[in-house]
């Protein structure tokens, strides 16, 4: 089961929801380019949320008021973690389970906020496709698809790098 209807957005940054998405069909334009900032670190987690027991793995902490406020689950698995570094305008992939995948462009750096096109594909056919802007250090959560006995959320988190 999947396709654009089954997956929602929320976003989450530091210890209080913080930032906000601008969903939209985008076009590649130019990347903008911060002076202030040479580059992004992109964090890209898979989280396994079901009701099949009431384990919170550990490595979510800093997420956990987040996930309990959000999802009407009582447990979550990091089943997945990956970090890339990855210049403005330049594109960095992420495999996820499932056989899908992320695509983020960051494009630009302003007022400490991280602006990146973020898409989810299955295949060649993009499941979400959308604009976010979140605060440096910032995470994004898309909750998705069924997997495994549960539901498969994504944790997107950006960060500049000097």
């Amino acid at each position: 089961m999947s396709g654009a209807g089954l997956w929602s957005l929320a976003l989450v940054g530091g210890a209080v929801l913080c930032a906000t998405a601008v969903a939209a069909q985008v076009a590649e334009p130019a990347a903008s380019v911060s002076p202030s900032a040479g580059g992004v670190e992109v964090r890209v987690g898979a989280v396994l949320a079901s009701n099949a027991s009431k384990e919170f793995d550990t490595r979510l902490a800093a997420l956990h008021r987040q996930f309990n406020a959000l999802f009407p689950y009582s447990s979550y698995r990091l089943v997945k973690e990956e970090r890339q570094q990855v210049r403005w305008g330049e594109r960095v992939d992420f495999n996820i389970p499932g056989g899908r995948y992320v695509l983020v462009i960051p494009k630009e750096y302003k007022n400490d906020r991280v602006t990146m096109k973020v898409m989810v594909l299955e295949g060649a056919r993009p499941i979400v496709d959308t604009a976010v802007s979140l605060r440096n250090h910032g995470t994004f959560l898309v909750a998705g698809p069924r997997e495994q006995g549960g539901v498969l959320i994504l944790s997107i988190g950006a960060q500049t790098v000097p």
